[in-house]
């Protein structure tokens, strides 16, 4: 880097381009810069921002606060010599790309990547959000319930070396109810069990109307997902999922309901 004394014109934002400051160092081509010493900014940079000197492209390494005599940035080999006097300005073709479709920097404080904004992920057509199931339910054993075959009975869940739900009377099934979230269509129910062939129907029911109608999908607690007519969410309606154990000792871990983004 060489530093000296030049006449440095007055800052002047015109054809819509806006300048932050100009260089107040020399700096040779072939030489690989981390940070650059520029007049007092005229405003805040933050890290990932991008600009231009003489053509090249430079992106800020490190947040800077307005007025700021030097910045850092992304290690970066000079292609060309950058003077005394070069204009930093904004890269206009980066700001136009950023304006129409933002995919970079930050948007209230929140990182924003080409197919990410701060925990949710676009990948056409599903949204992910991080800490948020969106494309299948759990049927945890808590969901269960018995059916009014046989007397009172309760759920039990086996906590041993062999876990899972178990009813207390053969003439007992499982039931469990799960709702279909909003914005999702259900496709798919999967139970699982330790006896691998027992009868697994699924039904739509409504928490505004009596019945439920007839089986939407029919299959096994064997662990294979069991298609089911696709099965929009509505403000009412949601899954009835019957497993037909017949043994005492018939346990059952739980299961999972598949959805599709509407």
């Amino acid at each position: 880097m060489i530093t000296r004394v030049n006449n440095i014109t007055p800052i002047n934002n015109k054809n819509n381009s806006f300048i932050l400051g100009q260089l107040t160092a020399d700096y040779a081509d072939g030489t690989t810069i981390t940070s650059i010493a520029v007049t007092s900014t005229q405003t805040a940079l933050k890290d990932g921002d991008k600009f231009i000197i003489a053509g090249q492209v430079f992106t800020v390494g490190a947040d800077a606060a307005a007025a700021s005599t030097s910045i850092t940035v992304d290690s970066v080999l000079l292609s060309i010599p950058i003077d005394i006097g070069d204009n930093i300005e904004i890269n206009q073709d980066n700001l136009f790309v950023q304006y129409q479709r933002k995919t970079e920097g930050t948007i209230a404080g929140m990182l924003v990547q080409e197919r990410d904004f701060g925990p949710i992920n676009y990948i056409d057509p599903v949204y992910s959000i991080i800490g948020v199931d969106p494309t299948y339910v759990k049927i945890l054993p808590r969901d269960f319930m018995i059916n009014d075959d046989g007397g009172n009975e309760a759920l039990e869940f086996k906590d041993g070396t062999n876990t899972g739900l178990i009813v207390g009377a053969t003439a007992q099934e499982m039931i469990a109810t799960v709702n279909i979230p909003y914005g999702t269509t259900a496709t798919e129910v999967t139970i699982w069990g330790s006896s691998t062939g027992r009868t697994v129907e699924v039904y739509e029911a409504s928490i505004a109307a009596n019945g439920i109608g007839s089986a939407i999908g029919t299959g096994t607690s064997n662990g294979s997902a069991i298609s089911i007519t696709s099965t929009t969410a509505t403000t009412t309606n949601y899954l009835v999922v019957l497993v037909k154990v017949t043994l005492t000792s018939q346990r059952v871990y739980g299961g999972k309901v598949t959805l599709t983004q509407n």
